[in-house]
């Protein structure tokens, strides 16, 4: 089972900063088995085992697929290999905590919705179950049955998304779509641009040549967008155009991104403005995460009238079937 964001976000922090301060693999991962995050502690032991006999640290962790994603892995392979591990580490590091806080904002603005939503389900009803009006099940039907099917529907949303985003060019259209909904499509848009631009930053640290880091950052991003214009820009870049030009070709890329890069490029400081690059869009994609969290109560007070209406309009007519059947007696 994959661990959670603030856990690996915790692993990755201390086994870079034992390999910063000039300890072997071996003796790091050793010195975190009873200090990693507990749920974590029983894949460090594996990691251990199979780095003692002596496979490198992205070979153990493909040993055990189900407790680390593939973007983990490519990037300890590629660091590994260039000999920046700790950096590789690091970088992780900040990556899983950047998703955790923003999984805590998120959650911490919807808790208040979300009870009053709950109560506003369960409460109105609660009067005719008591007398009699209703049964049990009619109450279960009301109440919990409208949490299973809004879950329903939910999850074959959620599934239909992830399939679709996997079939080729149909996840294009999807993709071009998503990004076209305000808000959410942007924030989803630029944490996907700040990944990418993360990878390509710590890839060319790594001592990993532009091409590759591009090849690599591009396949692992998850974005159907990013990806295809990098298959389109690819045959331009070290022919007839810089890497600058063959981005801006693709039209996928902000203007902004590509005037940025092409600065880099005609001043010899790559490295710095991908470090502003990087920072630019993580800052946007918080700000839109906050518009989200901001509207997404909003939209859920909303749903929460429309049904509280349609609750009144319901508990109404029992009202008056009631009334009327008292008066014909």
């Amino acid at each position: 089972m994959r661990f959670s964001s603030k856990n690996l976000a915790a692993f990755y922090y201390q086994l870079g900063t034992l390999l910063q301060a000039g300890l072997p693999i071996q003796n790091a991962l050793h010195s975190i088995q009873k200090t990693a995050p507990r749920p974590m502690r029983r894949a460090v032991a594996e990691l251990l085992a199979v780095v003692n006999q002596g496979s490198p640290l992205h070979e153990a962790m493909e040993s055990c697929p189900r407790c680390f994603a593939s973007l983990d892995v490519h990037t300890i392979n590629m660091t590994e290999r260039s000999g920046a591990l700790d950096v590789g580490l690091l970088s992780l590091s900040h990556y899983y905590e950047s998703l955790a806080a923003a999984r805590r904002k998120l959650v911490a603005g919807l808790i208040y919705p979300v009870c009053l939503f709950v109560a506003g389900v369960f409460i109105p009803p609660l009067p005719y179950l008591v007398i009699g009006k209703i049964t049990t099940a009619n109450y279960l039907w009301i109440t919990v049955g409208l949490f299973v099917r809004l879950a329903l529907v939910v999850w074959v949303i959620s599934f239909l998304l992830r399939w679709s985003l996997t079939v080729p060019r149909l996840n294009l259209i999807v993709d071009r779509l998503i990004k076209a909904v305000p808000v959410f499509g942007r924030l989803r848009f630029d944490y996907a641009l700040s990944q990418w631009l993360s990878s390509v930053r710590l890839m060319l640290r790594a001592g990993i040549g532009i091409v590759d880091a591009l090849k690599s950052a591009s396949s692992m991003v998850h974005c159907p967008l990013i990806a295809d214009a990098y298959d389109r820009a690819a045959p331009m870049i070290g022919g007839q155009l810089d890497v600058s030009q063959a981005l801006a070709s693709t039209g996928v890329f902000p203007d902004e991104l590509i005037q940025l890069w092409a600065t880099g490029e005609q001043s010899g400081k790559m490295d710095e403005m991908l470090d502003r690059l990087t920072r630019f869009y993580e800052e946007r994609w918080r700000r839109n995460l906050d518009q989200v969290v901001t509207w997404l109560p909003r939209i859920i007070y909303l749903l929460f009238v429309f049904y509280m209406i349609w609750q009144v309009v319901h508990l109404f007519g029992l009202y008056m079937s009631t009334y009327n059947n008292i008066l014909n007696n």
